[in-house]
């Protein structure tokens, strides 16, 4: 009896398909209805995740948007902060230099301001003095035989345990034409590198030109290694000399600044040394004139400029020289450059090299909602009132 229902089972599925068979039998609908429900649950849990994906993609997207959009706010709060200061700080930070063709690390653009929270992010600003560095740009015009640039940027590479032949290179980079410095290089020595290039043969764009230089590693570049990295003694993380402005504590800025001091002029063993960072970007920078390297613009700030700049100014400038430079300045900044012809007494130096007023400054805004943080870059000619550079990361 068994085998006989098989055997008609059997012919009914070549005769009639699976599906008349199915239909015909007592269980076809809980088949059915099994198939569907699975082929339901497979969609339903396609979406599911699809629509989670597409979610947590808009949520990021939404908060890059917000964090730009914060961060370029970020810049235009930072000129306005150059913009008080240079008509004076008093009525926001009462007690602060007011002197309007002085800037020091005692000005309000000087201080690390704090993080801003908004919504549920946050932003902060933090300024520099680009006229504390060295502009390469203007390192060869029609007058670079009589250029001072060039010696003090041979000073800087020795000081940093370096050959001065790195001068050379960069000078060819940006020189107008094809006739190598000694130690230099150009345009035939790019074109035969893999893949070829030229030299520039006028101003940098960036900074970062400089790892397209002869010679210039980014364990150069980036202050990792080479020259005299790891043997110097002494090192500090910075020569400013600044206070951190805590929160809404701005009336207290002038009290404490004033405590800063007098305990610097007690106490002269306050560490003053070579900055930490070999970071070329924290010590050269490529924005400035380059037609006229008298330029004022061109001019290396001595009340900001860092250990290792100050240091290169001349061949026979000390380390104690320049650490009594630093702290003279902490104390009182410099309200002329002929207040250091004791120290620096080339008057050729003091007169078309130093100033004691910037108008070049790079500003930084980082901006963070969630998981997005953006980072604008920007280099501003506050008297011209002009964005020279712009980053966006």
């Amino acid at each position: 009896m068994f085998m006989e229902r098989q055997r008609r089972r059997k012919e009914a599925l070549y005769r009639d398909g699976v599906f008349r068979y199915v239909k015909n039998s007592s269980g076809y609908v809980l088949a059915i209805v099994l198939v569907i429900t699975s082929v339901m649950m497979t969609v339903a849990g396609e979406f599911i995740i699809s629509a989670r994906t597409d979610i947590g993609i808009m949520n990021k997207y939404k908060n890059r948007i917000r964090a730009i959009y914060t961060a370029r706010s970020g810049i235009e709060l930072s000129k306005y902060v150059l913009y008080i200061d240079s008509k004076g700080s008093s009525s926001i930070a009462p007690g602060l230099s007011t002197d309007r063709n002085v800037d020091s690390y005692n000005d309000l653009w000087a201080f690390e301001f704090p993080a801003v929270p908004i919504d549920d992010g946050s932003m902060t600003i933090k300024i520099n003095d680009e006229q504390s560095k060295i502009n390469l740009s203007v390192l060869a015009n029609e007058f670079v035989d009589k250029t001072p640039y060039y010696g003090i940027l041979q000073n800087f590479f020795i000081k940093l345990g370096f050959p001065p032949d790195y001068a050379d290179t960069i000078i060819d980079w940006v020189d107008i034409d094809d006739s190598p410095f000694p130690y230099g290089a150009e345009s035939d020595y790019y074109g035969r590198l893999t893949p070829p290039y030229a030299a520039r043969n006028t101003a940098m764009e960036s900074i970062d030109d400089l790892l397209l230089v002869k010679g210039i590693t980014p364990e150069i570049f980036y202050g990792l290694g080479g020259g005299t990295y790891g043997m110097e003694r002494g090192l500090v993380e910075h020569n400013r000399g600044f206070i951190t402005i805590d929160g809404g504590n701005m009336k207290e800025l002038a009290k404490q600044l004033k405590e800063q001091k007098e305990k610097l002029a007690e106490d002269k063993s306050n560490k003053i040394g070579m900055e930490r960072s070999r970071r070329l970007s924290d010590y050269l920078r490529v924005y400035g004139e380059r037609s006229n390297y008298l330029s004022e613009i061109n001019q290396i700030n001595i009340n900001t400029a860092p250990f290792r700049v100050l240091s290169a100014l001349t061949a026979d400038m000390t380390d104690d020289m320049v650490a009594e430079l630093i702290m003279r300045r902490i104390i009182e900044p410099f309200k002329s450059v002929n207040e250091v012809s004791d120290i620096i007494t080339d008057q050729d130096i003091r007169k078309n090299i130093l100033t004691v007023k910037s108008s070049l400054f790079g500003v930084w805004s980082t901006a963070s909602y969630g998981n997005a943080t953006v980072t604008i870059h920007a280099i501003y000619n506050r008297d011209r009132k002009k964005i020279v550079y712009w980053s966006e990361e």
